[in-house]
């Protein structure tokens, strides 16, 4: 891409042009429809700019991708002249569509070069979203764990499990859901530091399993009326048991064969708001004699 062609009228005509012509599905999904891109990449023959979208279609084929799925056909009304009309070919195009079409365009026209420029920061910014959306999901669920943490260890300490006792019955959980002998060994053989939190190296999904047990848990002890530390030691092994049993019922990934996240602490500075600059004082003047 030239910085000649980007200077072009049509160049920027075309960017603004393919973000009007952007549509949003009902589940927020931006689409365009192919033959209203069409003149704006600068195609005046609908054959000529199906060869392109057919190019394209195939690309998705090389990557393994299901092209359907992104080149959804569908028909539409066109004007035939005398006012008639007529039913003709149409596809609702994905943003990964609509992009490998720019790519498979004639880049020295200004309207195509400008096509892959708008694409190609559309689908950065996706990846912007769908990173940031992946964070916000992983931060709220270790705080749903927290909530489930504190919740269950007083529920254990009404039935009896003491203060210094509160990691044996922890341990339980690991025990059941891991098939492992403590908390410290699933750090072990996961590569969590030493001494360090599991749950702050836990994704999104890990996260989920040990709040729904954990919740689980407070519910069956409470409402067992157990007051026993054994027991209850005991009672919260068998719910974590049942949660792996329900996890290898499903088909799930093995608990101990999920990857470590980064630390949550690096998801936590992400998402923070930007630190204002700090205010500078102006500097007063030295006092001096006048000349």
């Amino acid at each position: 891409m030239s910085n000649d062609l980007t200077m072009q009228p049509a160049y920027q005509a075309t960017m603004e042009r393919l973000e009007q012509a952007k549509r949003i599905s009902p589940k927020g999904v931006p689409y365009w429809l192919a033959r209203e891109i069409m003149p704006i990449m600068g195609y005046q023959s609908w054959r000529n700019f199906e060869k392109t979208l057919g190019r394209a279609k195939e690309a998705f084929g090389a990557i393994h991708e299901d092209a359907d799925k992104h080149f959804v056909e569908t028909d539409t009304m066109l004007l035939i002249g005398g006012g008639a009309e007529r039913s003709g070919k149409d596809y609702f195009l994905s943003r990964p569509a609509a992009y490998l079409i720019a790519m498979n365009g004639d880049p020295a026209k200004p309207e195509i070069a400008a096509a892959q420029a708008y694409f190609a920061v559309q689908t950065r910014r996706m990846e912007i979203e769908d990173a940031r959306t992946k964070d916000e999901k992983r931060l709220e669920g270790r705080e749903k764990a927290t909530v489930a943490f504190k919740k269950v260890s007083s529920v254990a300490k009404k039935a009896g499990v003491a203060n210094t006792h509160q990691p044996f019955f922890h341990d339980a959980r690991y025990q059941g859901i891991y098939r492992a002998t403590s908390a410290a060994a699933v750090r072990e053989a996961k590569g969590i530091p030493d001494g360090a939190n599991p749950f702050n190296y836990f994704g999104a999904l890990e996260l989920s399993m040990h709040e729904f047990q954990m919740n689980l848990a407070a519910d069956v002890i409470a409402r067992e009326g157990i007051k026993d530390e054994t027991t209850a030691i005991q009672r919260n092994l068998d719910v974590a048991r049942h949660v792996r049993s329900t996890i290898d019922a499903a088909g799930g990934t093995d608990p101990m064969k999920i990857e470590i996240a980064e630390p949550i602490d690096e998801v936590k500075k992400r998402l923070a708001p930007p630190k204002p600059p700090k205010a500078t004082k102006a500097k007063k003047p030295k006092s001096g004699k006048a000349a």
